[in-house]
């Protein structure tokens, strides 16, 4: 008897200390995975807060900041991408461009302003034989960034007042997607708008955009130079095109030079043909322009008098 008692009572220590490891196990399991809940909900509340937060709260304080929710809300829109109503359509710019027989077959079947290209740089050229101070180079600034695709050109007032706001601000980075934009250039997207191709949804008549006659820009970080470029006599287009400023110049607005240098490359290489070279965006202008070489004429740009 004595025996089975030791037993029953060994067995029963045995079972007690079971239990009390099992219990101290699942305490201690409790306790590790008990914090996990509060940190989930802790994240969950923060995202919250940070997502109704207002706009101005997480953006850095000044740097283009208006008064105008509606104009800050625009301001503040991501990266400012170039949504310009008037400009280079988006697209594969790393791929060469097709070369084509026309002005005209490049509209139809092309979808970015480098497919003209060779004549644009003629067209400059013989710009700057014309009126040196049309089209006046943009200086190499730390601080700013010329695109690819965009000729660093504008009339002398608009460049040296851009210059200007440059040096105001030599820590802050610009981006400049379109500046000066040639006649050929400015067909291109006229005819991609009025057609609804390339993804150009509104375009200026060729001879009647500020790009031509070197006093617009389209910057990438529009929001954040705004207030800068105004003090600096550029005007921001608004909503109706994001990324453009305008140089308000004073007198009267100066000529198309980028017309009148397309006509006398015209009569150079047409004797025959001749247009008048007026500096107007005519009929018989835009005739012979959807005639031209994408490329280039075969005599370019001279600085001399032109031969009666």
């Amino acid at each position: 008897m004595a025996n089975k008692s030791l037993l029953m009572i060994a067995g029963c220590v045995v079972l007690a200390l079971v239990l009390g490891l099992e219990l101290v196990f699942i305490v201690r399991k409790g306790q590790q995975r008990a914090p996990l809940p509060a940190a989930s909900q802790s994240s969950s509340v923060a995202a919250a807060a940070a997502a109704s937060a207002p706009a101005a709260s997480r953006s850095v304080a000044g740097e283009g900041d208006s008064g105008d929710p509606a104009e800050r809300a625009a301001a503040d829109a991501a990266g400012f991408e170039d949504f310009s109503d008037d400009g280079e359509p988006r697209g594969d710019k790393a791929s060469p461009p097709r070369h084509f027989d026309t002005v005209a077959r490049a509209a139809i079947e092309s979808c970015t302003t480098a497919s003209v290209d060779g004549l644009s740089r003629q067209i400059i050229a013989q710009a700057r034989c014309i009126r040196p101070n049309a089209f006046v180079p943009l200086p190499s600034k730390p601080n700013l960034v010329i695109a690819s695709q965009v000729f660093p050109y504008l009339e002398l007032q608009a460049r040296n007042q851009l210059v200007k706001a440059l040096e105001a601000r030599p820590n802050q980075k610009m981006t400049v997607n379109s500046a000066l934009r040639t006649v050929a250039q400015q067909y291109l997207v006229w005819r991609w708008s009025a057609t609804k191709r390339c993804g150009v949804p509104l375009a200026t008549p060729p001879g009647q955009s500020n790009h031509e006659i070197g006093i617009a820009l389209d910057i990438a970080e529009a929001g954040s130079w705004r207030a800068t470029l105004e003090q600096h006599q550029f005007r921001w287009l608004g909503a109706s095109d994001r990324v453009h400023f305008d140089f308000k110049r004073g007198g009267a607005p100066p000529p198309a030079t980028d017309v009148l240098a397309f006509q006398t490359l015209w009569n150079r290489n047409h004797p025959t043909d001749k247009i008048a070279a007026s500096g107007k965006y005519d009929a018989a202008t835009e005739e012979r322009l959807k005639q031209s070489p994408p490329d280039g004429f075969k005599l370019g740009a001279s600085c001399g008098k032109p031969k009666k």
